[in-house]
């Protein structure tokens, strides 16, 4: 029985963490998410790193490929659940930003008398 490659360990791990980030989008656990992007994004790194250092198996690549395609779907659905939610966000900072600026402007400490 061979071990398995660092680079397929890597992909392994990126589906698995990209599985996960999907899982918490699907429930609205957002401050989890942000733990396990660094984690995906490091794990990217490393597999940048190696990728190119080893040659893969037959069998590995077809199983990378599987893996890609699985990692791909995740991250399409991922997305389509957060941007609305970074959209939202989005507005809602705006709407702070107007409100000091109002407030600033014409906050108790103004001359205008209403």
């Amino acid at each position: 029985m061979s071990s398995q490659s660092e680079v397929m360990h890597c992909y392994e791990q990126i589906a698995l963490l990209a599985e996960q980030m999907l899982s918490l989008a699907r429930t609205c656990q957002w401050g989890e998410l942000p733990a396990h992007e660094t984690m995906y994004s490091g794990m990217v790194d490393r597999l940048k790193e190696i990728e190119a250092l080893e040659s893969l198996h037959e069998e590995q690549v077809a199983r990378k490929y599987l893996l890609l395609s699985r990692i791909a779907s995740h991250q399409a659905e991922i997305s389509s659940l957060v941007m609305p939610q970074l959209r939202q966000l989005g507005e809602m900072v705006r709407n702070l930003e107007q409100q000091e600026s109002l407030q600033k402007a014409y906050g108790p400490h103004s001359d205008i008398r209403l």
